[in-house]
């Protein structure tokens, strides 16, 4: 690569690589206002062709790409002596192992996000990086004097829109940027500097504390760790923690750089909306739930009815038919029972629950129990394939159903919209290796491919105005994410959906 004139001023330049045209240039839009140059490639043979004569502030890499992967294009990458500095930030919509991550750090990564992307956290990343990238080639215009660089580095601390703490190997608070204080509600820097950080962390989140220090340690680096955190008056929020090993010029460890976002807003949004979607999802239920518990009660009345004619007949014959009905009587009790109990479980707010075991096939049952009928009013077939002694997977079984229930409604909307005489939503489980796979199939329109990128992008909706809130998928995706699983979508118009959920068995 070409040598940078300093006394040039020239705009940053960033690198985008993704084989997706959708993703691609979701990137593309998110980046418009920042002020730099965009590279764009399809591949990672285009990206190496269009920057051999360009300096790189970023690169944003798809990891799965044909030919030539994202983790292979950052090692080629690196081998330019000047782009060994570069900061690599990997994008991938499958949660890899553990190992795949770790191979990615060692070829440069200093962060991996999650397809869909969250344009707001990407952006707040990115101008960190950008940030960096400023400062970096400000000292080296002013060769690096020691003066300069202590100023550089106060800069950007103070410049930094998320919290930033220097802590010792010992645990002590060495340095914080200026917005830090507020974040912990204290009045200014001195309430942090020389305090032990564990004093700011809750006793539920330190064990997980104990751990992200050993990775850290282990692996140079670790992304995005909810904790929960205490300010100076006790007051607990919701942080979401990145932290990275700051080694000597010999590579021994010298201290941790944390870097910290009251997200706690962000989770009381989360649950507001899960509870809205929950909502919808009651909502939906509530002509099945009506003719579900009057069935049971039509048989109760029948049953006391005939009762009251038989009694006054022969005593032996009355007796054991009274015996049967007064059994159909306490079946049809429990029924509704269990209905209501179901009802008021899956309403409940849900975010106390303790991840647990539980049977897939259950719980899909359990969420078609109230709209079978419902369904079968509007000539539409709700077919179950359920695999046999599957495994149970861990989660919250109520949450699961939420998403169960969310893609039998899109399926139902997309069928209502199909001129077809045979109307159906398919169901079915199996396992395959170390994973469960949930499928959900319908013959309705199906969804544009334009489309299929973007559909699980909060408040983005294929379905007419005034129906729906765009959140459905978006919520669905974050529930399976938290159960370390993934949805994928395959669509053809006029044709059909099948969505595909893949959760891995066993613990969380």
């Amino acid at each position: 690569m070409q040598k940078i004139n300093m006394d040039v001023v020239s705009k940053p330049n960033v690198l985008l690589v993704d084989d997706n045209p959708v993703d691609l240039k979701l990137l593309d839009e998110i980046f418009k206002d920042l002020d730099v140059t965009i590279i764009k490639a399809n591949s990672g043979k285009q990206a190496l062709s269009k920057i051999k004569e360009v300096d790189l502030a970023l690169a944003l890499l798809d990891i799965q790409m044909p030919l030539m992967d994202g983790i292979e294009l950052a090692k080629l990458i690196r081998e330019e002596e000047k782009s060994q500095t570069i900061p690599i930030i990997f994008l991938t919509a499958y949660y890899d192992s553990d190992l795949h991550f770790i191979e990615g750090y060692k070829a440069g990564a200093v962060d991996y996000m999650l397809k869909p992307i969250n344009s707001s956290i990407l952006l707040s990343k990115v101008n960190v990086f950008l940030n960096l990238d400023k400062q970096r080639n400000l000292l080296i215009k002013s060769n690096h004097k020691l003066q300069e660089s202590e100023k550089m580095y106060r800069t950007l601390l103070d410049a930094s829109p998320e919290g930033i703490l220097i802590i010792d190997l010992s645990g002590r608070i060495t340095e914080v940027s200026s917005i830090t204080p507020e974040i912990f509600g204290a009045e200014n820097k001195h309430e942090l500097i020389g305090k032990h950080f564990m004093r700011f962390i809750h006793k539920e989140s330190r064990e997980k504390v104990r751990q992200v220090i050993e990775r850290t340690m282990s692996e140079g680096l670790e992304q995005d760790t909810e904790f929960i955190l205490t300010k100076p008056g006790q007051k607990q929020f919701v942080g979401e923690v990145s932290t990275t090993l700051i080694q000597e010029s010999n590579g021994m460890p010298q201290s941790f750089m944390a870097i910290i976002r009251d997200i706690s807003q962000r989770k009381e949004m989360e649950k507001q909306l899960i509870h809205t979607e929950r909502m919808a999802g009651l909502g939906e239920m509530a002509t099945g739930i009506a003719h579900e518990i009057n069935q049971p009660l039509n048989t109760i009345s029948i049953s006391l009815e005939n009762m009251l004619h038989k009694i006054p007949g022969d005593n032996n014959n009355g007796n054991r038919y009274l015996s049967d009905k007064i059994s159909k009587i306490f079946e049809s009790i429990y029924r509704i029972g269990k209905i209501i109990d179901h009802i008021r479980a899956f309403s409940r707010d849900n975010d106390d629950y303790i991840p647990t075991a539980f049977d897939i096939n259950e719980s899909i049952r359990n969420a078609l129990s109230l709209i079978t009928v419902q369904y079968k009013h509007k000539a539409i077939d709700l077919v179950t394939d359920l695999g046999e002694n599957l495994p149970s997977v861990t989660g919250n079984t109520f949450k699961f159903e939420q998403v169960v229930l969310n893609l039998v409604i899109n399926a139902k909307d997309a069928l209502e919209n199909q001129q077809t005489e045979e109307k159906e939503i398919r169901i079915s489980t199996f396992r395959d290796g170390q994973n469960i796979f949930i499928e959900v199939s319908d013959n309705g329109t199906g969804i544009k491919k334009e489309d299929i990128g973007n559909i699980m992008l909060p408040f983005y909706s294929t379905k007419e105005e005034g129906k729906g809130t765009g959140m459905g998928l978006a919520i669905s995706f974050g529930i399976i994410k938290e159960m370390k699983g993934n949805i994928d979508i395959q669509s053809e118009v006029l044709k059909g959906t099948t969505i595909r959920i893949t959760l891995p068995v066993g613990k969380i």
